[in-house]
């Protein structure tokens, strides 16, 4: 069974990511499996919105820090190449030209709130929950997530999710604009969907050039940021000390 399937209905396309267990951690092959579904559907101009979900119980807990493929280099241009990929996944899903919307049941972590963010919306439901839990751990916040987080929220914002490590539940997300819609536990799926038939019914050339024409000021702030998350989390990584992470707050 694959980790990464596409459903397609009438212009709306659901993508599932499902490692059957391990909390949905992102490793280097369900990364290229993300990767691959977004540029399929990048291709496809008969869909106009595009739902990303995981499973039932979880979004994503973020990277997976067991993968070899990920963490066991000792080359530290070959580790960069692996790290990249999360970079690369979020950067796909951002460009492409439907409208995207995150479906989250349960916990977006780490990699999987960022991925999350790289998205246009988010449905979360209301026992699911972001948390950020890197600054805490001694990393940046890499993969574009720390101008995207900024954008979203603002700056005080962003530096409080960060520096305190809160756990955003449904509501916070919400009133601080991470979360478009709350659902009910079980319907973050159901709401996607209706949120992705709405934007679907805008004629697609139309949607496409705003989405771009929108994105245009956040492009320029990311790619300051790309290179060097990248080259600060590849020299922290290689270091024998980090920060010990502290129990997460809830707001």
């Amino acid at each position: 069974m694959s980790m990464v399937s596409i459903e397609r209905d009438d212009g709306v396309a659901v993508v599932r990511y499902d490692r059957g267990g391990k909390a949905n951690a992102l490793n280097l092959a369900a990364m290229d499996a993300l990767i691959a579904a977004a540029a399929e559907l990048a291709r496809d101009e008969h869909i106009r919105a595009v739902v990303l979900t995981g499973t039932a119980a979880v979004f994503s807990a973020g990277i997976d820090l067991k993968d070899p493929a990920l963490w066991t280099h000792d080359d530290p241009l070959t580790t960069q190449r692996a790290l990249a990929r999360g970079e690369a996944l979020c950067r796909a899903w951002a460009e492409l030209p439907q409208a995207t919307i995150a479906a989250i049941e349960g916990a977006a972590v780490g990699g999987g709130a960022v991925l999350a963010l790289a998205c246009d919306w988010r449905v979360l439901t209301d026992s699911a929950f972001l948390r950020l839990p890197e600054v805490r751990l001694g990393l940046p916040l890499a993969w574009g997530g720390l101008p995207r987080l900024a954008s979203l929220v603002g700056p005080a914002r962003a530096k409080r999710a960060l520096f305190t490590d809160l756990q955003l539940d449904a509501d916070t997300a919400q009133a601080w604009g991470l979360a478009d819609v709350v659902a009910p536990a079980g319907e973050a799926l159901h709401a996607a969907r209706a949120l992705a038939r709405d934007a679907a019914a805008c004629p697609p050339l139309a949607l496409r050039l705003s989405k771009r024409a929108i994105d245009a000021q956040f492009d320029a702030s990311h790619l300051a940021h790309a290179q060097t998350d990248q080259f600060l989390l590849c020299h922290l990584l290689s270091q024998p000390t980090a920060v010990s992470p502290m129990p997460q707050r809830s707001a």
